[in-house]
């Protein structure tokens, strides 16, 4: 069942806290995949399950009642996320009518419920742990990165296309293919590991 309130959301979350994704899964009694290859995907769903998210693959917070996202991020012995973490796809139909403020992109971004796991890949799937689940907004500073970087994007794809865009544009924020067929990609919005990683450092100075 979905959380009622932030205060049930943070709980459910920080119960997660040094569990293993073994644990989790068990508790749950859903199989862990036989291949390491979707290992980010299953603790993304398994996370979804275990905090009552709603939203699956739509367009949408996975805590709509809430006003939050939720963001599994795999995190190296080094305090590093392990990649860039992936926002939302881009809805081409509507390139030419959004702006930042009604995209989904920032919809999925103004407030974030962050969920550390470990993902260091000498650690096996089943052993890895959760950390401390931690809920972010952006800052003023953040917030005006974010919208330069989007709309640099956005105004590349109207003027050149979607299938010339380069990995190049955006420093902190990434359009790249991620999924379909070479006839018809899909396109996705992602965080860079040097964005996310000054989000986790924030946090860890927070903490101490």
């Amino acid at each position: 069942m979905f959380p009622l309130s932030m205060e049930e959301l943070m709980t459910r979350a920080q119960a997660l806290n040094g569990i293993t994704v073994g644990e989790l899964a068990s508790m749950l009694r859903i199989p862990l995949p036989n291949n390491s290859r979707y290992a980010k995907g299953f603790v993304g769903q398994l996370a979804e399950i275990a905090l009552g998210a709603t939203a699956g693959a739509k367009p949408v917070q996975d805590f709509i009642n809430l006003n939050v996202e939720l963001k599994t991020i795999p995190i190296l012995k080094n305090c590093r996320p392990a990649q860039n973490t992936h926002v939302c796809i881009l809805e081409h139909r509507h390139i030419r009518n959004q702006t930042f403020e009604n995209s989904n992109f920032y919809n999925k971004i103004k407030q974030v419920l962050w969920l550390p796991v470990e993902g260091d890949t000498s650690i096996s799937l089943h052993e890895r742990h959760f950390g401390t689940a931690f809920l972010w907004r952006p800052d003023e500073r953040q917030y005006g990165i974010l919208r330069n970087e989007w709309e640099e994007i956005m105004e590349f794809v109207t003027v050149n296309g979607i299938d010339k865009i380069s990995s190049d544009i955006g420093e902190n924020v990434l359009l790249a293919p991620c999924g379909g067929n070479k006839n018809n990609y899909q396109y996705g919005f992602y965080l860079r590991k040097k964005f996310t990683s000054e989000i986790i450092n924030n946090f860890l100075f927070d903490l101490s």
